[in-house]
């Protein structure tokens, strides 16, 4: 499903296979990309250690993690940074899933990411991406990268998740559109039984009982 890219390329475009990576987090452990998307989508997002606004969107990613993870989507990091650089973005970010670093550069080389600087050091140029459950890119930002509200919607249409909740019903309106007959209270149906008493103790219905003929009558 997932190939490994020659130096020197292009970035991958919607539709390619998303180069695969096995990296160490600032958070502890591995993660390979190939054991993510079985799950759901994956937003990979590229950083740089140090740079005010790459802190400043990931903050903001940060802050729409769980609703990403709700859309059975997660959030992947990847900088050229050393272990202790990485730990210290993903401090002051506050991402919870997982901030990658390429301290090799062979990920941000394969993605067709990597910039070298001999004077600041190495970098990785801006890019987010979203890679299907299919291994694929579904979705590319180079350079400019996307609000994060975005990222959200894009993440919603591939799963379909969160399920939005059914919106109430109105009460449907009788067929003549007049109110509904109001319920009777206790004391008018105890009235009502009365009435019905009396009219059985006089050997009558509720209906109005017929008049007795005269003695003798015509």
């Amino acid at each position: 499903m997932f190939t490994r890219r020659k130096r020197d390329i292009a970035a991958p475009e919607v539709g390619d296979e998303a180069p695969e990576f096995n990296l160490p987090s600032a958070q502890g452990g591995q993660l390979r990309l190939s054991m993510r998307t079985v799950r759901g989508p994956v937003v990979v997002a590229f950083y740089r250690p140090g740079n005010e606004d790459d802190v400043g969107y990931f903050k903001e990613l940060a802050a729409k993690e769980q609703e990403i993870n709700l859309a059975a989507a997660s959030v992947v990091g990847i900088g050229v940074a050393e272990p202790s650089a990485a730990r210290e973005f993903a401090r002051e970010s506050g991402l919870k899933s997982y901030l990658l670093y390429d301290y090799a550069r062979v990920t941000s080389t394969q993605w067709g990411l990597l910039q070298r600087d001999r004077r600041q050091g190495d970098s990785s140029r801006p890019a987010v991406f979203i890679v299907g459950p299919d291994g694929n890119v579904a979705h590319a930002w180079t350079g400019e990268r996307p609000a994060v509200e975005e990222l959200l919607e894009k993440v919603s249409a591939i799963t379909g998740l969160p399920k939005k909740p059914e919106e109430e019903k109105p009460a449907e309106a009788d067929e003549a559109g007049g109110e509904k007959p109001k319920k009777m209270s206790a004391e008018e149906r105890e009235k009502i039984k009365a009435e019905r008493r009396a009219a059985r103790e006089a050997g009558g219905s509720v209906k109005t009982a017929e008049p007795a003929q005269p003695e003798g009558g015509a």
